[in-house]
């Protein structure tokens, strides 16, 4: 889903929310155009996915344990809302408890979905 400027019929000018999807770059940036017209000054972006992931042993039964991803602000570029990405998974262990494995950053990493909600004018 691109920016959407529906916000604006509630008086709220200064902002856009959307969807986008994207590869984290090898320094765990994450960049959204938010499609202000001078400049982003503040944004905020949670994941948009379930963090799901599929079994090994059948593709077609998800597991309750999965990889989920953190968006961290960092300095906008211009018009351009960057994240510093974090990745946070938990693993299978044996007795069926999940093991929790901290923050990573999350270089080059396909297929982030993310939603947004930016500032700017």
């Amino acid at each position: 889903m691109p920016a959407s400027r529906d916000l604006q019929s509630f008086g709220f000018v200064y902002g856009v929310y959307g969807s986008t999807r994207g590869t984290s770059t090898a320094s765990a940036v994450f960049a959204i155009q938010t499609q202000f017209a001078k400049r982003c000054v503040a944004a905020f972006a949670w994941e948009d996915g379930g963090g799901l992931r599929n079994s090994a042993a059948d593709p077609a039964v998800t597991t309750a344990v999965g990889t989920f991803v953190l968006f961290h602000p960092i300095t906008p570029n211009g018009t351009i809302a960057r994240f510093r990405v974090r990745r946070v998974r938990m693993l299978n262990v044996a007795g069926g408890t999940a093991a929790y494995v901290p923050y990573q950053h999350a270089t080059a990493i396909t297929a982030i979905v993310a939603r947004y909600l930016a500032f700017g004018y």
